[in-house]
């Protein structure tokens, strides 16, 4: 399959040197970056540090609002538990006095 090589090493002899010149591009942009932003280093500092009490404010107030929707679902839970503790009773009650009617008869 001298065709499927071809094909494959012309793909390889145009991706590969794309990849690295990316490469290379990336890395110097990273550098020049941290050199253009080298003198607002307070401010990302600041807004670094914004970001983290935002955030652990964030995570526990998800925590009290998933601990308070467990509370109402448990406590629907047991609601709904006695509903049907409640009207099984009852329908207890009623197939007794049906079967004293039954036997009065």
């Amino acid at each position: 399959m001298p065709f499927v090589e071809e094909i494959g090493g012309t793909i390889a002899e145009y991706i590969f040197p794309n990849y690295f010149f990316g490469g290379i591009g990336t890395v110097i942009g990273i550098v020049l970056l941290a050199k253009m932003m080298k003198p607002g280093r307070p401010y990302l500092v600041g807004a670094t540090k914004e970001f983290i009490s935002f955030k652990q404010w964030l995570s526990s107030s998800l925590a009290e609002g998933k601990e308070f929707w467990e509370d109402v679902a448990a406590e629907a839970k047991h609601q709904y538990k006695l509903e049907v503790e409640r009207k099984l009773e009852i329908l207890q009650r009623q197939q007794e006095v049906l079967q004293k009617i039954r036997a009065t008869l």
